[in-house]
């Protein structure tokens, strides 16, 4: 009787241990599944830069930050198309002059569309389109930059760029947001998060390098000459 009940309890215990063992090669299948995930990132950084506000407008609007910036952030600038150019000299009593003296005070918007090439192999794309927005006022300037459709995996793309004055030097916040889609096991969906989390502050660290470094080269010049193309 003894040796039948524990026959009964060795046939339920094997039967619980297969059981237990199909839910975990069910568990097992089921996360190295492959899928199709859309990986976010999104950072941010203030800078403060020892160069007051009139001549960072002035370098920004005279010299040709684009491809500078975008050089540090995985992109080389291929072609620069200005779409829509806006001036607003009612609050500026001598344009010229001040235009002369790096002191404007006149209002400037302007709308540009920009081609890149991505440098990267990963995202399955060569050139990326983008629409600038900048705006420019007497103590403030801000450029929001979009991809205008996805590239490759690339689902969509932003920065951003607001310069103030802050006394004798320029504050400026910058800000990244990058959506990638991927194709990867279930288990890995937080890794890929993480890596695209890291390719978006690499990139706003390399934009903030580049633009500190931009400014520094053309801060000395006393007269800060348009380039011309």
């Amino acid at each position: 009787m003894s040796q039948k009940r524990w026959g009964i309890r060795g046939v339920a215990f094997g039967s619980l241990v297969v059981g237990l063992l199909l839910v975990g090669g069910a568990i097992a299948v089921w996360s190295l599944s492959s899928v199709e995930h859309v990986a976010a990132g999104a950072e941010r950084t203030t800078l403060v830069i020892d160069t007051d506000f009139d001549k960072f407008r002035q370098i920004m609007v005279r010299k040709n930050a684009t491809g500078s910036i975008l050089a540090l952030s995985g992109m080389t600038l291929v072609d620069e198309q200005l779409e829509d150019l806006r001036l607003d000299a009612s609050q500026d009593r001598r344009p010229l002059l001040n235009a002369i003296l790096g002191k404007s005070a006149t209002d400037l918007s302007a709308v540009k569309q920009i081609k890149v090439k991505l440098d990267d192999p990963e995202l399955d794309a060569d050139i990326l389109v983008l629409q600038q927005q900048v705006d420019i006022r007497a103590d403030s300037m801000s450029a929001v930059t979009q991809a205008k459709r996805p590239a490759g995996k690339l689902e969509a793309y932003e920065t951003s760029l607001l310069a103030t004055r802050d006394g004798n030097h320029t504050k400026v916040e910058l800000a990244l947001k990058m959506k990638v889609r991927v194709q990867v096991p279930k288990v890995f969906v937080a890794r890929a998060d993480e890596k695209v989390r890291q390719a978006a502050r690499e990139a706003i660290l390399g934009q903030a390098q580049a633009l500190e470094a931009f400014i520094s080269e053309h801060q000395g010049e006393r007269l800060v000459l348009p380039e011309l193309k």
